[in-house]
């Protein structure tokens, strides 16, 4: 077989393969790309090696594509390999790169790429290829929230996909048409939705189960925006039945979570618990986390309207666990990228720096060579011409060498700042030491919890990017705040800010300094409730609550991992919040007997007031003298 076509089966089968390669396969295909004498094997290799590792070293599949890229431009450029040979060998590994930047958390990067396949595909004049790479760019562009982009290159895909009368295209590039329109034009939404599950009910589709249940789902999330619950929930039904024919896990989770909160709206609390419960039970059996938080706060407000407040508490504490993971996900995934790329360009470095030094020892033991078999003179002026050679090369790799380690410098510096944008420091750089940092105990911290009034209220008057607008305005002060007074910020929850003194570094201000922290919080959200009010706008109103005492402090998880509290502390902490006033600073009796001879604090006693949860509990307002 030519070896054109032995390329172009590895193209084929490498998908398949990939699914199949173990650990001696892949020391296998290194060394075939490492040291084989024939391109093409180089080649083929390169493709499976960088498949193979795109989900557990999607950096080094970029390092091996790279590589590969590279041999494939030298040998079209020798007219050793067709130029569509070539480029059909650029679009593999050029999506195979592409999933691992997205693995990589660099979807800039992976659009540039697909970008880059979608001209290759233009070139190639291929149809089909230009319709999956069209599709794929739209994906990338609605993904990063660009509407209008993704719209565009999606009705180009279907475009391709009319011409090619494939049908299977032509279903999706619609469905992804109606995504893209989104809440923008909802009846323009709806009728391409329709319009694609039309096509998939086609004889020559294919796949027509798992697309319909997609599409099913679709029209159901449209209904019952705009209120027609019982259609709604026919559609939802009938996609259930579709996953469940075909064991589409991931598809049964998640319509059962979206019925589950249809059937809360309509009050059908019973029916609504136990679609809950199926699609938790198969997000745990399966590892599912998308949308995870949703279904552990519908299941809450469930049981909670039930009565059973204790089982609502504890799966109201998994929300806001699922839900505060995802942000953090996003900071780890951006860390653990800027180390690879660190570790990465630290790498590539040493091996420069040893091949200089294989390449001027090299260059010597040559010119000890010639000293045998020329003359003097020629000795002489040969070995000038190979200093001046080998300086001038070691000379130009030196100013490569610099390049490299300001880059590296900096990929690292961005990389530290990630790690200390998610944790205090001293934890930072315990975890960059010993590789884990040790949950402690701390005798004393000053925990401060905040909580806005009316904000169910005030989101139903605004736009959802106005809220998030005031909702950043008001953490972002409140971050510099903290940061201010030498605290540390442990999380937002929804509406909530959660910060502590003491901690990690226990000291013995951290009481005054949470107080005078709250005190600037409560100042700030007034000033801006004054502004709202002169200008007739919603405003946020604000309560702090704040104690004392004793917790567990330490990193939670391994790959999504965050600094955190526990302990009874926090939970008080939180009751001094919903206990007290709006525009007021609660503090509990462990806090005031700690600060309660400051000069510069007044303080109005309570007495003994119920806490949720605690019974009576003493507790203060807290005010400096200025006020």
């Amino acid at each position: 077989m030519p070896i054109g076509r032995i390329l172009t089966c590895l193209l084929a089968l490498a998908p398949g393969l990939l699914s199949a390669q173990s650990t001696s396969k892949n020391d296998s295909l290194q060394r075939v790309f490492e040291k084989d004498t024939s391109s093409m094997a180089r080649i083929g290799a390169g493709i499976l090696l960088s498949n193979a590792m795109v989900t557990s070293d999607p950096l080094r599949t970029v390092h091996i594509a790279g590589q590969v890229l590279q041999l494939v431009d030298s040998l079209q450029k020798a007219h050793q390999m067709t130029d569509s040979l070539a480029d059909a060998t650029r679009i593999t590994l050029l999506e195979s790169m592409g999933i691992a930047y997205t693995n990589l958390g660099d979807v800039d990067q992976e659009l540039h790429l697909a970008l880059q396949n979608l001209e290759i595909a233009e070139r190639l004049g291929d149809p089909q290829k230009r319709c999956m790479t069209l599709e794929k760019v739209g994906v990338l562009q609605l993904g990063q929230g660009h509407r209008e982009e993704a719209y565009t290159y999606f009705h180009r895909a279907l475009s391709m996909a009319e011409k090619t009368r494939n049908t299977y295209r032509l279903a999706m590039e619609l469905g992804n048409i109606g995504a893209a329109l989104g809440d923008t034009d909802p009846d323009s939404m709806l009728w391409y939705f329709r319009r694609s599950l039309e096509v998939m009910q086609r004889p020559d589709m294919k796949d027509r189960e798992g697309a319909m249940g997609w599409m099913l789902n679709n029209i159901g999330e449209v209904m019952e925006a705009r209120g027609e619950l019982d259609t709604a929930l026919s559609y939802y039904e009938r996609s259930l039945a579709i996953r469940r024919s075909i064991d589409h896990r991931l598809g049964q989770y998640l319509v059962h979570g979206d019925i589950a909160e249809l059937l809360l709206k309509e009050g059908r609390l019973r029916e609504a618990l136990v679609h809950a419960d199926a699609s938790i039970a198969i997000a745990r059996e399966n590892g599912f986390h998308w949308k995870l938080d949703d279904c552990y706060r519908t299941r809450s407000e469930v049981l909670a309207r039930l009565g059973r407040y204790a089982e609502a508490y504890r799966d109201h504490l998994h929300y806001v666990q699922e839900r505060d993971s995802v942000l953090n996900e996003r900071n780890t995934k951006k860390v653990v990228q800027q180390t690879m790329r660190y570790e990465y360009g630290r790498k590539m470095l040493a091996d420069s720096l040893a091949f200089e030094k294989e390449r001027a020892l090299q260059a010597l033991d040559n010119q000890l060579a010639q000293e045998k078999i020329k003359r003097t003179r020629n000795i002489y002026l040969f070995s000038g011409l190979g200093v001046l050679l080998v300086a001038g090369g070691l000379w130009g790799r030196l100013r490569y060498t610099h390049r490299a380690k300001v880059a590296i410098e900096k990929e690292k510096k961005v990389s530290e700042e990630l790690l200390l944008n998610i944790l205090p420091e001293e934890v930072a750089e315990e975890l960059k030491e010993k590789g884990e940092a040790e949950a402690k105990l701390i005798d004393q911290v000053t925990v401060l919890f905040t909580d806005f009034k009316g904000f169910t209220a005030m989101s139903e008057q605004l736009t959802p990017k106005d809220l998030v607008k005031d909702l950043n305005e008001c953490f972002s002060a409140f971050d510099r705040i903290v940061e201010k007074h030498g605290i540390e910020k442990i999380k937002t929850i929804g509406d909530a800010y959660m910060a502590a003194g003491g901690l990690p570094v226990p000291n013995t201000t951290h009481a005054l300094d949470v107080i005078q922290a709250a005190l600037e919080m409560r100042d700030f959200i007034a000033e801006g409730k004054a502004r709202k009010i002169a200008a007739d706008l919603p405003y946020f109103e604000i309560r702090i609550g704040i104690h004392t005492g004793p917790v567990v402090a330490g990193i939670v998880g391994v790959k999504k991992f965050q600094y955190d509290i526990w302990g009874d502390t926090v939970n008080t902490a939180s009751r001094m919040e919903s206990s007290g006033d709006v525009g007021q600073v609660n503090i509990s009796e462990a806090t005031y007997e700690l600060v309660k001879d400051d000069p510069g604090l007044t303080f109005t006693p309570r007495g003994k007031v119920q806490a949720k949860g605690k019974g009576e509990m003493e507790m203060y307002f807290v005010n400096d003298k200025t006020a």
